[in-house]
Protein backbone atom coordinates (compact mmCIF):
# COMPACT_ATOMS: atom_id res chain seq x y z
CA UNK A 1 0.00 0.00 0.00
CA UNK A 2 1.36 3.40 -0.93
CA UNK A 3 2.11 5.85 1.88
CA UNK A 4 0.43 9.30 1.70
CA UNK A 5 3.81 11.01 1.23
CA UNK A 6 4.67 8.78 -1.68
CA UNK A 7 1.24 9.32 -3.22
CA UNK A 8 1.71 13.09 -3.03
CA UNK A 9 5.20 12.81 -4.55
CA UNK A 10 3.90 10.63 -7.34
CA UNK A 11 1.20 13.17 -8.18
CA UNK A 12 3.70 16.04 -7.97
CA UNK A 13 6.02 14.21 -10.37
CA UNK A 14 3.20 13.69 -12.85
CA UNK A 15 2.13 17.33 -12.61
CA UNK A 16 5.75 18.37 -13.13
CA UNK A 17 5.86 16.37 -16.34
CA UNK A 18 2.54 17.67 -17.64
CA UNK A 19 3.35 21.33 -16.98
CA UNK A 20 6.81 21.09 -18.52
CA UNK A 21 5.44 19.47 -21.66
CA UNK A 22 5.11 21.52 -24.83
CA UNK A 23 1.49 20.32 -24.97
CA UNK A 24 0.56 21.90 -21.61
CA UNK A 25 -2.59 24.01 -21.78
CA UNK A 26 -3.91 26.84 -19.64
CA UNK A 27 -6.47 24.45 -18.16
CA UNK A 28 -3.62 22.20 -17.00
CA UNK A 29 -2.16 25.08 -15.00
CA UNK A 30 -5.54 25.89 -13.48
CA UNK A 31 -6.10 22.27 -12.44
CA UNK A 32 -2.56 22.00 -11.08
CA UNK A 33 -3.29 25.04 -8.89
CA UNK A 34 -6.45 23.36 -7.57
CA UNK A 35 -4.41 20.26 -6.75
CA UNK A 36 -1.62 22.30 -5.16
CA UNK A 37 -3.97 24.27 -2.89
CA UNK A 38 -5.98 21.23 -1.83
CA UNK A 39 -3.43 19.81 0.63
CA UNK A 40 -0.23 20.91 2.38
CA UNK A 41 1.22 17.51 1.48
CA UNK A 42 0.82 18.45 -2.19
CA UNK A 43 2.70 21.71 -1.60
CA UNK A 44 5.56 19.95 0.22
CA UNK A 45 5.80 17.33 -2.53
CA UNK A 46 5.89 20.03 -5.20
CA UNK A 47 8.78 21.79 -3.44
CA UNK A 48 10.71 18.50 -3.35
CA UNK A 49 10.19 17.79 -7.04
CA UNK A 50 11.17 21.33 -8.00
CA UNK A 51 14.30 21.13 -5.87
CA UNK A 52 15.38 17.94 -7.62
CA UNK A 53 14.88 19.64 -10.98
CA UNK A 54 16.94 22.62 -9.83
CA UNK A 55 19.74 20.36 -8.61
CA UNK A 56 19.82 18.45 -11.85
CA UNK A 57 19.80 21.62 -13.95
CA UNK A 58 22.74 23.01 -12.00
CA UNK A 59 24.84 19.87 -12.39
CA UNK A 60 23.86 19.36 -16.02
CA UNK A 61 24.86 22.94 -16.74
CA UNK A 62 28.36 22.16 -15.55
CA UNK A 63 28.84 19.94 -18.60
CA UNK A 64 29.15 16.75 -16.56
CA UNK A 65 25.99 14.61 -16.91
CA UNK A 66 27.53 11.83 -14.79
CA UNK A 67 28.03 14.29 -11.94
CA UNK A 68 24.40 15.31 -12.22
CA UNK A 69 23.30 11.70 -12.00
CA UNK A 70 25.58 11.09 -9.04
CA UNK A 71 24.29 14.18 -7.24
CA UNK A 72 20.73 13.00 -7.60
CA UNK A 73 21.45 9.46 -6.49
CA UNK A 74 23.36 10.56 -3.37
CA UNK A 75 21.06 13.39 -2.31
CA UNK A 76 20.85 13.45 1.47
CA UNK A 77 17.10 14.05 1.84
CA UNK A 78 15.07 10.84 2.17
CA UNK A 79 11.97 12.51 0.85
CA UNK A 80 13.89 13.69 -2.20
CA UNK A 81 15.08 10.13 -2.81
CA UNK A 82 11.42 9.14 -2.71
CA UNK A 83 10.63 11.88 -5.19
CA UNK A 84 13.48 10.80 -7.47
CA UNK A 85 12.17 7.24 -7.36
CA UNK A 86 8.73 8.47 -8.29
CA UNK A 87 10.15 10.53 -11.14
CA UNK A 88 11.91 7.45 -12.42
CA UNK A 89 8.94 5.11 -12.00
CA UNK A 90 6.52 7.41 -13.76
CA UNK A 91 8.84 7.87 -16.70
CA UNK A 92 9.39 11.57 -16.04
CA UNK A 93 12.63 13.01 -17.35
CA UNK A 94 13.83 15.99 -15.33
CA UNK A 95 15.74 17.05 -18.42
CA UNK A 96 12.78 17.37 -20.74
CA UNK A 97 9.88 17.28 -18.30
CA UNK A 98 7.94 14.83 -20.49
CA UNK A 99 6.00 11.73 -19.54
CA UNK A 100 7.36 8.73 -21.41
CA UNK A 101 4.19 6.67 -21.05
CA UNK A 102 5.43 3.86 -23.27
CA UNK A 103 8.03 2.80 -20.70
CA UNK A 104 6.22 3.78 -17.51
CA UNK A 105 5.02 1.02 -15.15
CA UNK A 106 2.16 3.40 -14.37
CA UNK A 107 1.14 3.48 -18.05
CA UNK A 108 -2.24 1.78 -17.61
CA UNK A 109 -3.14 3.97 -14.64
CA UNK A 110 -2.11 7.11 -16.46
CA UNK A 111 -3.67 6.20 -19.79
CA UNK A 112 -6.96 4.79 -18.56
CA UNK A 113 -7.69 6.93 -15.52
CA UNK A 114 -5.64 10.10 -15.10
CA UNK A 115 -4.02 11.50 -18.22
CA UNK A 116 -6.87 10.82 -20.64
CA UNK A 117 -8.51 13.24 -23.00
CA UNK A 118 -11.32 12.07 -25.27
CA UNK A 119 -13.90 13.78 -27.46
CA UNK A 120 -17.26 12.32 -28.44
CA UNK A 121 -19.71 13.47 -31.09
CA UNK A 122 -23.19 12.13 -31.81
CA UNK A 123 -24.94 12.65 -35.14
CA UNK A 124 -28.40 14.13 -35.64
CA UNK A 125 -31.06 11.60 -34.67
CA UNK A 126 -28.69 9.42 -32.66
CA UNK A 127 -28.02 8.88 -28.95
CA UNK A 128 -25.04 7.16 -27.34
CA UNK A 129 -24.17 5.58 -23.99
CA UNK A 130 -20.56 5.59 -22.77
CA UNK A 131 -19.01 4.05 -19.66
CA UNK A 132 -16.15 6.34 -18.63
CA UNK A 133 -12.78 5.18 -17.34
CA UNK A 134 -13.51 6.12 -13.73
CA UNK A 135 -16.87 4.31 -13.67
CA UNK A 136 -19.44 7.01 -14.47
CA UNK A 137 -21.98 6.49 -17.27
CA UNK A 138 -22.51 9.22 -19.85
CA UNK A 139 -25.37 9.48 -22.34
CA UNK A 140 -25.12 11.90 -25.27
CA UNK A 141 -28.22 13.11 -27.06
CA UNK A 142 -28.70 14.02 -30.72
CA UNK A 143 -26.18 16.37 -32.36
CA UNK A 144 -24.02 16.61 -29.23
CA UNK A 145 -20.30 17.17 -28.73
CA UNK A 146 -18.60 16.55 -25.40
CA UNK A 147 -15.01 16.44 -24.23
CA UNK A 148 -13.89 14.22 -21.33
CA UNK A 149 -10.63 15.08 -19.61
CA UNK A 150 -9.13 13.61 -16.43
CA UNK A 151 -6.43 15.24 -14.34
CA UNK A 152 -5.21 14.83 -10.78
CA UNK A 153 -7.63 17.50 -9.61
CA UNK A 154 -10.83 16.84 -11.58
CA UNK A 155 -12.92 14.50 -13.66
CA UNK A 156 -14.15 17.08 -16.15
CA UNK A 157 -16.72 16.81 -18.93
CA UNK A 158 -17.08 19.83 -21.19
CA UNK A 159 -20.33 20.04 -23.15
CA UNK A 160 -19.70 22.04 -26.32
CA UNK A 161 -23.07 21.45 -28.00
CA UNK A 162 -26.22 19.48 -27.35
CA UNK A 163 -27.27 17.55 -24.28
CA UNK A 164 -25.95 14.89 -21.93
CA UNK A 165 -27.05 12.86 -18.96
CA UNK A 166 -24.48 11.67 -16.44
CA UNK A 167 -24.82 9.00 -13.75
CA UNK A 168 -21.80 9.73 -11.59
CA UNK A 169 -19.84 6.96 -9.89
CA UNK A 170 -17.32 7.01 -7.08
CA UNK A 171 -13.90 7.69 -8.58
CA UNK A 172 -12.29 4.26 -9.01
CA UNK A 173 -8.79 5.69 -9.45
CA UNK A 174 -8.28 6.07 -5.70
CA UNK A 175 -7.76 9.83 -6.02
CA UNK A 176 -11.40 10.76 -5.25
CA UNK A 177 -11.60 13.71 -7.66
CA UNK A 178 -14.77 15.79 -8.09
CA UNK A 179 -16.82 15.18 -11.24
CA UNK A 180 -17.83 18.39 -13.02
CA UNK A 181 -19.65 19.33 -16.22
CA UNK A 182 -18.60 22.63 -17.80
CA UNK A 183 -20.44 24.71 -20.40
CA UNK A 184 -19.78 28.23 -21.67
CA UNK A 185 -22.14 29.49 -18.96
CA UNK A 186 -20.67 27.82 -15.88
CA UNK A 187 -19.92 24.64 -13.95
CA UNK A 188 -22.08 21.87 -12.50
CA UNK A 189 -20.43 19.76 -9.78
CA UNK A 190 -21.89 16.32 -9.07
CA UNK A 191 -22.70 15.28 -5.51
CA UNK A 192 -23.28 11.54 -6.06
CA UNK A 193 -25.95 12.01 -8.64
CA UNK A 194 -27.80 11.48 -11.91
CA UNK A 195 -28.48 14.67 -13.83
CA UNK A 196 -28.89 16.12 -17.29
CA UNK A 197 -27.29 19.19 -18.87
CA UNK A 198 -28.63 20.82 -22.02
CA UNK A 199 -26.77 23.65 -23.72
CA UNK A 200 -28.65 26.32 -25.65
CA UNK A 201 -27.22 29.45 -27.25
CA UNK A 202 -28.14 31.75 -24.39
CA UNK A 203 -28.43 29.43 -21.38
CA UNK A 204 -27.62 26.05 -19.84
CA UNK A 205 -30.39 23.84 -18.49
CA UNK A 206 -29.78 21.45 -15.55
CA UNK A 207 -32.20 18.88 -14.13
CA UNK A 208 -31.40 16.51 -11.26
CA UNK A 209 -33.01 13.07 -10.92
CA UNK A 210 -30.89 11.52 -8.16
CA UNK A 211 -28.60 13.04 -5.52
CA UNK A 212 -27.70 16.69 -5.93
CA UNK A 213 -25.47 19.07 -7.88
CA UNK A 214 -23.86 22.43 -7.22
CA UNK A 215 -24.32 24.98 -10.01
CA UNK A 216 -22.18 28.08 -10.45
CA UNK A 217 -22.34 30.60 -13.28
CA UNK A 218 -19.08 31.85 -14.77
CA UNK A 219 -19.49 35.42 -13.54
CA UNK A 220 -21.29 34.72 -10.28
CA UNK A 221 -19.67 34.06 -6.92
CA UNK A 222 -22.73 32.27 -5.54
CA UNK A 223 -23.30 28.55 -6.04
CA UNK A 224 -26.79 27.04 -6.08
CA UNK A 225 -27.44 23.47 -4.89
CA UNK A 226 -30.05 21.54 -6.86
CA UNK A 227 -31.63 18.44 -5.31
CA UNK A 228 -33.34 15.47 -6.94
CA UNK A 229 -36.53 16.54 -8.68
CA UNK A 230 -35.34 20.10 -9.31
CA UNK A 231 -34.15 21.99 -12.38
CA UNK A 232 -33.01 25.45 -13.39
CA UNK A 233 -31.57 27.45 -16.25
CA UNK A 234 -28.57 29.74 -15.97
CA UNK A 235 -26.39 31.91 -18.13
CA UNK A 236 -22.93 33.31 -17.47
CA UNK A 237 -24.31 36.01 -15.17
CA UNK A 238 -27.03 34.48 -13.02
CA UNK A 239 -29.39 31.58 -12.31
CA UNK A 240 -33.16 31.52 -12.74
CA UNK A 241 -35.59 30.23 -10.13
CA UNK A 242 -35.65 26.52 -9.32
CA UNK A 243 -38.48 24.57 -10.98
CA UNK A 244 -39.71 20.94 -10.81
CA UNK A 245 -37.58 18.71 -13.04
CA UNK A 246 -39.15 17.69 -16.34
CA UNK A 247 -39.25 13.93 -16.84
CA UNK A 248 -38.81 14.48 -20.57
CA UNK A 249 -35.22 15.55 -19.95
CA UNK A 250 -34.38 12.03 -18.74
CA UNK A 251 -36.40 9.59 -20.85
CA UNK A 252 -34.61 10.41 -24.11
CA UNK A 253 -31.88 8.06 -22.86
CA UNK A 254 -34.44 5.27 -23.44
CA UNK A 255 -35.29 6.44 -26.95
CA UNK A 256 -38.47 8.26 -25.97
CA UNK A 257 -39.67 11.80 -26.65
CA UNK A 258 -42.17 12.72 -23.95
CA UNK A 259 -44.84 15.37 -24.46
CA UNK A 260 -46.49 16.21 -21.15
CA UNK A 261 -49.17 18.74 -22.10
CA UNK A 262 -46.73 20.68 -24.26
CA UNK A 263 -47.56 23.31 -26.85
CA UNK A 264 -47.34 22.03 -30.41
CA UNK A 265 -44.69 24.57 -31.42
CA UNK A 266 -42.52 23.73 -28.38
CA UNK A 267 -42.76 20.00 -29.01
CA UNK A 268 -41.96 20.42 -32.71
CA UNK A 269 -38.84 22.35 -31.72
CA UNK A 270 -37.82 19.28 -29.72
CA UNK A 271 -38.67 16.87 -32.55
CA UNK A 272 -36.63 18.95 -35.01
CA UNK A 273 -33.48 18.21 -33.01
CA UNK A 274 -33.70 14.59 -34.19
CA UNK A 275 -34.05 15.19 -37.93
CA UNK A 276 -32.48 17.17 -40.76
CA UNK A 277 -34.39 20.25 -41.86
CA UNK A 278 -36.69 22.71 -40.12
CA UNK A 279 -40.18 22.12 -38.80
CA UNK A 280 -42.23 25.30 -39.17
CA UNK A 281 -45.46 25.55 -37.18
CA UNK A 282 -48.19 27.97 -38.24
CA UNK A 283 -49.09 30.45 -35.48
CA UNK A 284 -52.74 29.43 -35.86
CA UNK A 285 -52.04 25.94 -34.45
CA UNK A 286 -48.99 26.63 -32.29
CA UNK A 287 -51.11 26.70 -29.12
CA UNK A 288 -52.45 23.14 -29.49
CA UNK A 289 -51.50 20.90 -26.58
CA UNK A 290 -49.91 17.45 -26.95
CA UNK A 291 -49.58 14.54 -24.53
CA UNK A 292 -47.91 11.23 -25.28
CA UNK A 293 -44.67 9.24 -25.63
CA UNK A 294 -43.07 9.01 -29.07
CA UNK A 295 -40.05 7.13 -30.53
CA UNK A 296 -36.98 9.29 -31.12
CA UNK A 297 -35.81 7.16 -34.04
CA UNK A 298 -39.01 7.63 -36.10
CA UNK A 299 -39.76 11.33 -36.38
CA UNK A 300 -41.86 10.77 -39.53
CA UNK A 301 -44.19 8.59 -37.47
CA UNK A 302 -44.45 11.36 -34.87
CA UNK A 303 -45.50 13.84 -37.56
CA UNK A 304 -47.99 11.40 -39.08
CA UNK A 305 -49.51 10.74 -35.67
CA UNK A 306 -49.97 14.45 -35.05
CA UNK A 307 -51.57 14.96 -38.46
CA UNK A 308 -54.02 12.14 -37.70
CA UNK A 309 -54.85 13.40 -34.19
CA UNK A 310 -55.14 17.15 -34.79
CA UNK A 311 -56.57 19.44 -37.48
CA UNK A 312 -53.10 19.72 -38.99
CA UNK A 313 -51.74 19.32 -42.50
CA UNK A 314 -48.05 18.63 -43.20
CA UNK A 315 -46.56 20.41 -46.22
CA UNK A 316 -43.09 19.97 -47.67
CA UNK A 317 -41.77 23.47 -48.38
CA UNK A 318 -38.38 22.77 -49.95
CA UNK A 319 -35.44 20.54 -49.21
CA UNK A 320 -35.92 18.78 -45.89
CA UNK A 321 -38.08 21.55 -44.43
CA UNK A 322 -41.71 20.91 -43.58
CA UNK A 323 -44.55 23.12 -42.39
CA UNK A 324 -47.47 22.30 -40.12
CA UNK A 325 -50.57 24.32 -41.00
CA UNK A 326 -54.23 24.34 -40.05
CA UNK A 327 -56.27 21.75 -41.94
Amino acid sequence: MQLPENAALQQAAEWFAILRSEQAKETDYLEWKVWLDADTAHQSAWVEVESIDATFKHMAGSGNPQAAKSALLTHASASRRHALKVLSLTGVSVITGLVVKRYSPWRDWLTNVVATHSEYQVAVGQTRLLTLAEGSRLWLNTNSHAEVRYSFALRRITLHTGELLIASAKDNSGIDRPLVVDTIHGRITAIGTRFTVKLNTHATYVAVFEGAVSVQAVNSGRAQVLKAGEQLQFDAQAMQAIQPAEKAREVWTRGILLADNRRLDDFMTEVSRYRTGRIIVSPKIAHLRIMGAFPISHTDLILTSIAESFPVTINHVGGMDIQLVEK
